[in-house]
């Protein structure tokens, strides 16, 4: 398939069952997107065993199914062919591994993300020939200490939170060589005075401190010594991606680019941020009116198809779609006081949740 024909496609499926995404996960029973799911589908997915449902996005069609089921999951299977690709072949750099000091306060999660996204960057690096690397969105430093401890790298640190930079500079004390790893506070966006400012921070960055980081991966000293960069963000959020692209074209020292997104449907407008594409913005008009459009964005920070296999229910979206409806409906101005309301312990049933969150509720309420 043709890639214009793939696209046309892939806008005409998301216009045809909007009604899917277009709501948020919170909002989920207020808009009554689950009695929208036709009858005849609920009769035969809830016939289905759990390992024979988490089959489905990989592709599971019963032949009792009704046509129409069918045909949703066989196109939704052909057009998100390109996310279902094989792993790519080992990093070059092999996979990183890291002492305790800098694993200290990671979740495993967070520790495999950051191993991988490691050497992917080693990897890159090698390729553009770069042996420096500015980390945009780096937060209190992980990747940057991760980057200079296991490959030698000179990282320049930049994240709008100025909070973060004392926090990054603490644990870069701690974790045995601070000399080339360098922290900055600065908001980075698509305009032209985020340019100059980013390229005047890369023509007075510090000298390169001779150190033994890197040991059998450092990188050569000819590489680290040249100016150029490899600009990396893991976790672009928002409106930060398209910000990142910019950088990337406008600053001839930048040889590269790593930007894994997300939380694209924060962003505060469309108009120049999504899409970039003036092919995809053509279809979008044609195809998708712009709420589909926005909430669409939300689809590419979904879980992959393995989060359906037994065992992972995401109970706690019911929980939270719940009481977004019990809210509504009782007038209750609530509003999350942290991110990550409620952990596994307090999920064990409907009761359990309410009564956790209810703590969160003031008394007034």
């Amino acid at each position: 398939m043709e890639t214009a024909e793939f696209l046309s496609s892939c806008a005409r499926f998301l216009a045809e069952f909007s009604w899917i995404y277009e709501a948020r996960m919170t909002d989920l029973l207020i808009t009554g997107t689950l009695d929208r799911i036709p009858v005849e589908w609920v009769n035969h997915l809830g016939k289905l065993t759990d390992e024979e449902l988490a089959k489905v996005p990989f592709g599971l069609i019963m032949s009792n199914w009704p046509a129409d089921l069918q045909a949703f999951v066989s196109r939704a299977m052909e057009l998100g062919g390109a996310r279902f690709l094989e792993p790519p072949a080992k990093p070059a750099a092999g996979k990183a591994s890291f002492p305790s000091t800098l694993r200290r306060g990671l979740t495993p999660k967070k520790c495999m993300e950051l191993e991988w996204v490691t050497t992917l960057v080693a990897d890159v690096c090698n390729a553009a020939h770069c042996g420096k690397v500015l980390d945009i969105g780096a937060g209190v430093g992980h990747l940057a200490r991760m980057l200079h401890h296991r490959f030698g790298l000179t990282v320049l640190g930049v994240d709008s939170d100025a909070s973060h930079l004392s926090k990054a500079q603490e644990l870069l004390r701690h974790s045995g060589c601070c000399g080339n790893v360098h922290h900055y506070t600065l908001q980075v966006d698509d305009s032209e005075a985020t340019v100059e400012k980013v390229r005047t921070l890369l023509a007075n960055h510090p000298d390169h401190v001779s150190c033994t980081c890197g040991g059998e991966h450092k990188f050569s000293e000819q590489l680290i010594a040249n100016d150029h960069y490899v600009l990396v963000s893991l976790h672009a959020c928002g409106q930060l991606s398209p910000g990142l692209v910019h950088l990337f074209h406008a600053l001839p020292e930048i040889k590269a680019l790593v930007c894994i997104g997300c939380c694209y449907h924060k962003a505060t407008t469309l108009n120049g941020y999504f899409p970039l594409s003036d092919e995809l913005a053509r279809l979008g008009n044609q195809w998708l009116d712009t709420s589909a459009r926005y909430q669409g964005l939300r689809l590419a920070c979904q879980e992959l198809r393995h989060s359906w296999e037994p065992g992972r229910e995401p109970r706690h979206l019911l929980y939270r779609a719940m009481l977004q409806m019990a809210c509504q409906r009782h007038g209750l101005p609530w509003t999350k006081s942290r991110r990550h309301m409620a952990r596994q312990a307090q999920l064990s049933s409907w009761q359990a949740y309410r009564d956790h969150i209810m703590r969160d509720v003031d008394c007034s309420t």
